[in-house]
């Protein structure tokens, strides 16, 4: 199949699932501590507030803790909300970092002028640090459900991710761990669809979210280049030292500027390379 964009899921999809490991368990148990609240009574609430806090009923965490306390009668200590609020963010921060080889995907999609979507039923923490992300600068188009009011599988959450990408469902492809229905969604406004094993977290076992799921299925990132039938046709730059092929004469002046300059390659540069990304590199 030959398609014009991909939207992907954030969640289990692009990044480990923190927020469902067991861990997260223990993070909230911490929060309800600096609260001065008992865990049978902060988490509850803070897990029921859920739905609200991704479909932006609470503009801020700080608000959404605010809402606990008046749930309990109780008024919360400000400096207390403010360090609970910065441990979810930087809890958030850890959450956003790459599944292996998603960045490299993302890029090889680029190279292929392949339109990129995020579609993330998420709380306000991912959207206020995403441009600190490496995700940052990799997407055409993002929609956080917690900013738009929308949730999967809304038909108009999936409208407006399209709209912002120039695309119609059928020129589009949708991949997910497939929570909140989110891949019949997809498939209800024409795109096609995979389901991809999820990762909980490190050390956790990989699982299906979908056990019973017929349709498209990988096991980890790299193979969509090749469900989406994409070759690579594009331009090639090489380095000069070490004779890695890039998309982008940057990229390849960058890698043979450390090259001669360390006399080693950079894997940070590299992993850009199209021998890296599994491609067959195109003559110019």
């Amino acid at each position: 199949m030959r398609v014009k964009g991909v939207v992907f899921d954030l969640f289990g999809t692009l990044v480990h699932d923190e927020f469902s490991s067991i861990q997260y368990q223990g993070f909230l148990s911490e929060l309800a501590s600096d609260l001065s609240l008992r865990d049978e009574e902060f988490i509850p609430l803070w897990q029921g507030s859920y739905p609200g806090r991704t479909l932006g009923k609470f503009g801020t965490l700080e608000e959404n803790f605010r809402w606990v306390g008046v749930q309990l009668g109780r008024s919360l200590d400000p400096s207390a909300v403010g360090r609970a609020a910065t441990k979810i963010i930087e809890l958030t921060r850890r959450a956003l970092t790459p599944r292996d080889q998603a960045l490299e995907v993302l890029r090889q999609l680029q190279l292929q002028g392949v339109k990129i979507g995020l579609l993330s039923d998420c709380g306000p923490a991912v959207p206020l640090i995403w441009d600190q992300t490496p995700f940052a600068g990799t997407m055409d188009a993002t929609a956080f459900s917690c900013r738009e009011g929308l949730k999967k599988p809304d038909p108009k959450f999936y409208r407006l991710i399209l709209d912002r990408l120039g695309i119609s469902g059928a020129e589009c492809f949708y991949l997910g761990d497939g929570h909140s229905g989110e891949l019949e969604g997809a498939r209800g406004m024409g795109m096609e669809t995979a389901l991809i094993k999820s990762l909980i977290a490190q050390g956790e076992p990989e699982r299906w979210v979908l056990g019973d799921w017929k349709g498209n299925a990988l096991t980890s990132l790299p193979g969509l280049a090749s469900l989406l039938g994409i070759e690579n046709s594009s331009p090639s730059f090489a380095c000069k030292v070490c004779g890695m092929h890039f998309g982008d004469r940057e990229t390849a002046e960058k890698c043979e500027a450390w090259c001669r300059e360390h006399h080693s390659c950079n894997p940070e540069i590299t992993r850009f390379s199209f021998e890296r990304m599994g491609l067959q590199s195109p003559t110019n």
